[in-house]
């Protein structure tokens, strides 16, 4: 890199193909456009539309890849970009996070990768360099972490040279297969396309699918059959959905989370993984703020658990939107232990006192579900049958009782010397792992129902919190328990 009155200029350029990838990006904006065309548009004005994109397109690409340039400066990574307006950006090599590599099929088969830097600073990358060979994105993740190991090392004396990168997770198609097991996401994905198709093909849909069988059986339409007949019909229709459903996941799994492979090398945690598009991408243990384990009751049946991790500046997976990156998608339950300690290095193990909620939590939980129990079903059935649908009321007692008394006894909290831990839930169950040096603010929150049983909510939030539903939050605690326990952390 050379400097002009002062100033870096950059002199590394992108892959040659970059114009293509670079168009293909832009025309997406014009699916809508070519949608219209093939539904009737008239092919007149609809020239006149492709045109501009079919000229304009491919210069936009050329001009891109022309002009823009990058390069590793001593102190951080240098961006140009624009020719006429020129906009020059350094990113310092201790804010970036992650290289994060990005390979779909057209990638490799090119022999190409976007990469895309991220920074502590969150909210999507930094920058995206569209495209590198393999060989320019090996060179700068060495260039840019090399020099952020210098950096450090230079501040810390102390510093022990790197060590060998450690494998420490790695998913074979078997427990790829468990994940899709587990993962429910697609079936409704898969309902609402179902629902879909039937609204745009009509009621009419299951008579002609299911009409040659019912004039073999002497019957007109599906109202003749019998209620078993109907009953079995409704059934494999159900079974039939979520076998297809889970198909799905399995494929999903299989194609997303292809090869996972978790690596810790130094201070950083490496995973790789996909079948058509690869993904690679670094969480810097330092910037680690939270780690949630969740076990739903398919994880517990398979004996499995999922992690994720929150990290500063809430720089999370695009894919969840919820500020978290999947630390182990899936796992044994009995190594989740030592994952969360190699995501939270140099914190005290010390066998945590488990403490409970409120004693007023389960008659709290058991009178809010019924109330909401009565809301629900207690109109309708009044509607239908009149005053004897107050018999319904009775039918959700034992499961408000059950709710609350399940709630209160797997909820619970512990604090050590290092840690804050939480367990919620009893049938979804999240626990959630906060060092306590991490810790950035704490709040406590009283709603109207928290002073009429004498409780309090505290709130905990860190540097990767940012988002709100992913905070740590204590709901049912007395009132001078929270205390004592804001005092403590603060």
């Amino acid at each position: 890199m050379r400097y002009e009155d002062g100033h870096p200029v950059p002199e590394q350029r992108l892959h040659p193909l970059s114009w293509v990838f670079y168009l293909s990006g832009g025309l997406g904006a014009a699916l809508p456009a070519l949608a219209a065309l093939a539904l009737g548009a008239e092919w007149g004005g609809g020239l006149w539309v492709l045109l501009p994109l079919i000229l304009i397109g491919p210069l936009a690409g050329l001009w891109h890849q022309w002009v823009y340039r990058y390069d590793a400066g001593p102190d951080g990574l240098v961006i140009r970009e624009g020719l006429i307006f020129r906009n020059l950006r350094q990113i310092d090599y201790r804010r970036i996070e992650n290289l994060d590599t990005r390979r779909n099929p057209l990638h490799r088969l090119l022999g190409v990768a976007d990469v895309k830097v991220e920074t502590s600073s969150g909210g999507g990358a930094e920058a995206t360099l569209r495209v590198l060979s393999l060989a320019q994105a090996a060179r700068l993740s060495e260039a840019v972490f090399a020099r952020r190991r210098a950096l450090d090392v230079s501040t810390d004396t102390d510093a022990a040279p790197a060590a060998r990168a450690e494998v420490l997770l790695r998913l074979s198609p078997g427990e790829l297969v468990r994940m899709g097991l587990i993962d429910n996401r697609n079936l409704f994905w898969l309902g609402a396309v179902i629902g879909s198709v039937v609204q745009v093909l009509g009621v009419d849909l299951l008579e002609r699918v299911v009409g040659p069988a019912l004039r073999d059986a002497g019957l007109r339409y599906v109202s003749e059959l019998g209620l078993v007949l109907k009953v079995l019909l409704v059934a494999g229709t159900v079974i039939g959905v979520l076998l297809v459903g889970k198909a799905l996941s399995v494929l999903s799994a299989l194609v997303r989370y292809h090869g996972y492979v978790l690596e810790q090398d130094g201070a950083d945690l490496r995973a790789r993984h996909g079948l058509f598009t690869r993904h690679a991408v670094t969480l810097r243990l330092a910037r680690v703020q939270v780690v949630h384990q969740l076990a739903t009751p398919l994880h517990r049946l398979l004996r499995r658990v999922a992690l994720q991790v929150d990290l500063a500046g809430g720089a999370g997976d695009p894919e969840h939107g919820d500020g978290a990156r999947p630390l182990a998608p899936i796992c044994p339950a009995e190594r989740a232990p030592a994952l969360i300690h190699r995501a939270l290095p140099g914190l005290a193990r010390d066998e945590p006192e488990w403490r409970p909620l409120s004693a007023r939590t389960r008659y709290r939980l058991t009178r809010l579900w019924l109330w909401c129990w009565a809301l629900l079903t207690l109109p309708p059935a009044l509607w239908w049958w009149g005053w004897p649908g107050l018999a319904v009321l009775p039918v959700g007692l034992p499961v408000a009782l059950l709710h609350g008394h399940l709630y209160a006894r797997y909820t619970r909290w512990a604090l050590t010397p290092d840690l804050l831990l939480f367990h919620r839930g009893w049938l979804w169950r999240r626990l959630a792992v906060v060092p306590r040096n991490r810790i950035q603010t704490v709040r406590l929150s009283r709603t109207p129902f928290d002073r009429r049983y004498r409780m309090t909510a505290l709130e905990v939030d860190t540097a990767g919190g940012g988002l709100t539903k992913r905070r740590v939050r204590l709901g049912y605690l007395d009132r001078d328990v929270a205390a004592r326990l804001a005092r403590a952390l603060v």
